[in-house]
């Protein structure tokens, strides 16, 4: 008779500063993230440690962890302490900035209730009563774990913004409307031109390239992310960080680079980063001159036409909520949240209460101007 696995050790978390984490814990991670009950890249080692070279500000940065005698049973990426709008109180945040867009926890499949419980008693140190996660996946066992949780102790979190974003389905997703069979079909006739342009069209997988990526990097400043200095090559150490990424991730058979080309020249570029069964865009660019065209489209049209014998169950496109180039083409929706959760007993649940009456005052006074009351 096998022996159920213990729970989580002391029923509370502990905070590992990122410079921190040492080779076992990595070991011990890598191994949690394949027995987690959702899928999240962004939580994991590959993505996280590169984060704290390069990209870590100020606060404390590093991972709540939760263990039992016998093996890592969760892991949440935060920074600490952010405050939230104008507001003096300190909250622990799940780590999502500036590249990393899900937010929500790897948790031990056998054990996920028990996990993020104790997630959500972070030690002492950490003087924040409520956390703040934001790109929290909705619909999933990650998010019916944490209202468990909070269920049982007679809990609740605060919700506020539910939204979506477009989401490309391998099998099972809506069938295409009028309108996006016509966005489809005009296109096509671009991808037309653009072959009796500069010759045949085609897509090329580039994700075992390590050239790909610098590639890739000139592209982007090369356009309007260059201009408006929000491209990854703008800044050292967010350049540096996606290199670094890109090769973990290359590495472990994870990393997407698709790469468009038109008589030879390349057109527009892709990178996606693999998250289990699916894949997360993270970057595209495209080559300007061209922008007639819509090489950059043509990729996602691409992705489209190709879903059936893609090796991913779906896309995730990552995208804010209103990105319209996405949502014409990409039918299905992911839906998402931010969260605040109450930590450290009755003072969370007094700060939660709190945050709700100030925003519930934020709204009233928002429709009365709206109103002109």
């Amino acid at each position: 008779m096998s022996r159920e696995p213990s729970r989580p050790r002391r029923g509370r978390a502990e905070f590992v500063p990122g410079r921190a984490i040492s080779d076992d814990l990595v070991a011990a991670w890598r191994s949690l993230a394949q027995r987690s009950a959702e899928p999240n890249l962004f939580a994991e080692p590959e993505i996280v440690l590169p984060s704290v070279t390069h990209l870590a500000r100020g606060g404390r940065a590093g991972i709540l962890t939760v263990r039992n005698d016998e093996r890592l049973l969760g892991v949440l990426p935060v920074e600490w302490p952010v405050h939230v709008g104008r507001s003096a109180l300190p909250v622990v945040q799940g780590w999502v900035e500036p590249y990393r867009p899900l937010g929500g926890p790897l948790l031990d499949a056998e054990h996920a209730v028990d996990a993020v419980a104790a997630l959500l008693r972070p030690p002492v140190a950490l003087a924040a009563p409520l956390m703040l996660l934001r790109y929290f996946p909705e619909d999933g066992p990650v998010a019916a774990a944490l209202d468990e949780a909070l269920a049982r102790e007679g809990r609740t979190s605060l919700t506020l913004k539910t939204y979506e974003r477009a989401l490309l389905l391998r099998d099972g997703g809506p069938a295409p409307s009028k309108n996006r069979k016509n966005r489809y079909s005009r296109l096509r006739r671009q991808r037309e031109a653009l072959a009796a342009a500069l010759g045949p069209v085609r897509v090329v997988d580039r994700s075992d390239d390590p050239g790909a990526i610098e590639e890739f990097l000139a592209l982007e400043m090369s356009g309007w992310k260059g201009r408006a200095g929000t491209a990854l090559a703008c800044t050292d150490g967010h350049a540096a960080w996606f290199r670094e990424v890109c090769d973990l991730l290359r590495a472990a058979g994870r990393l997407e680079v698709l790469s468009a080309e038109a008589g030879g020249r390349t057109t527009a570029m892709w990178v996606d980063f693999d998250d289990g069964e699916g894949s997360i865009h993270f970057k595209s660019a495209y080559d300007e001159d061209l922008g007639e065209h819509r090489p950059g489209e043509l990729l996602l049209l691409h992705c489209v036409e190709n879903a059936n014998e893609s090796r991913y169950a779906w896309r995730d496109s990552a995208t804010v909520p209103d990105n319209t180039l996405f949502n014409q083409l990409w039918p299905s929706r992911r839906r998402l949240s931010t969260r605040l959760v109450p930590l450290h007993g009755r003072i969370g649940d007094t700060a939660l209460a709190a945050a709700g009456a100030l925003l519930r005052l934020r709204d009233r006074r928002q429709g009365e101007r709206a109103t002109g009351a």
